[in-house]
């Protein structure tokens, strides 16, 4: 890296520098208020981002995500690897490695236990070649293609479509958060910001929900011609298997031609939902991680088996 070029932190006054050279980028407006629900009101905390600068010139930006995981029933404070940028002028010159091992380096001052993510085709080799990271998986979509002959049952008259989230959610996560091993807290303040304050996308929710108790719910959308589970928790199998059919139906209704989520095929779930004719397909996201904190358990981080990951946890969908 050349000896002009200095790292830095974000500080205040960035942003349009940074939404500048989001646009030169991927050729589309990320906007402000997109990053200040991401990067600054993010309940989980502030996002870890770092500036290569020339002058004043931005010429390259790392940031991740603050993501509270759960793991082995402790949490931890981790980071969701995200946008990667380097300006047009300054590409090839190895800018992108130096700037994510300073990021990963704060982070790990910070306590921050872990660093993951979804790294695109084109990024991937460089964060394991480079950047030492672990791959865990490599993620298929598990879709429903809508031509297939679907048995609807009658709409359940507990099963209802809400606008926000609120405090029953919970409830739900504390009941339903020490069935898995590795899981992204989904408590009622996660769930509103993510899904309900999000500025750039609009979901919609439907909650399985007998005597005041929510016992699970599914966050979904359209996506051109497919509805997208987003989210889903569940207390059992029975509240899972027939908010995704209610999401099938209106799918349905609505003409679309197929339903997509990510789950792990250890999941009782997707056993069930494989009845039904769903099966894994393209396209395949891969994901993989990188320990930061030495008292971070072993193993089990990379191993999907012990993950629980819906396309929530991704920041693209």
């Amino acid at each position: 890296m050349s000896f002009d070029l200095g790292i830095r932190p974000y500080q205040p006054g960035d942003e349009k520098f940074i939404l500048d050279l989001f646009e030169q980028s991927y050729g589309h407006a990320l906007g402000d208020k997109v990053w200040a629900w991401r990067f600054r009101d993010n309940p989980a905390g502030p996002g870890v981002i770092d500036l290569i600068w020339d002058g004043n010139i931005l010429a390259a930006h790392y940031a991740v995500t603050a993501v509270k995981l759960q793991i082995n029933g402790q949490d931890w404070l981790t980071g969701l690897s995200g946008t990667t940028m380097t300006h047009p002028n300054y590409r090839g010159r190895g800018l992108f490695p130096v700037l994510a091992r300073k990021t990963y380096s704060r982070m790990a001052e910070m306590g921050m236990a872990m660093v993951w993510g979804f790294p695109n085709t084109l990024s991937h080799r460089g964060f394991i070649r480079d950047l030492n990271w672990r791959d865990i998986y490599e993620i298929p979509k598990f879709q429903l293609p809508l031509d297939a002959k679907i048995k609807f049952q009658t709409v359940r008259d507990y099963i209802f479509e809400l606008s926000a989230f609120d405090e029953r959610f919970n409830r739900l996560w504390e009941r339903v958060k020490s069935s898995y091993s590795i899981i992204s807290r989904r408590d009622y303040v996660h769930l509103q910001w993510r899904y309900i304050q999000n500025p750039s996308e609009r979901y919609r929710i439907l909650a399985f929900v007998q005597k005041e108790d929510v016992l699970g719910y599914v966050v979904f959308k359209r996506y051109q011609d497919e509805f997208q589970v987003i989210d889903i928790l569940t207390t059992e199998i029975q509240a899972g298997e027939e908010l995704i059919l209610q999401v099938v139906r209106i799918a349905c209704e609505e003409s679309a031609r197929s339903v997509g989520l990510w789950l792990n095929v250890t999941h009782p779930l997707h056993h069930a939902l494989e009845k039904i004719g769903f099966r894994n397909t393209e396209p395949v996201t891969y994901f993989g991680g990188l320990r930061l904190h030495p008292e971070l358990g072993g193993a089990e981080l990379f191993d999907f088996r012990e993950w629980y990951l819906t396309m929530g946890d991704s920041d693209v969908f």
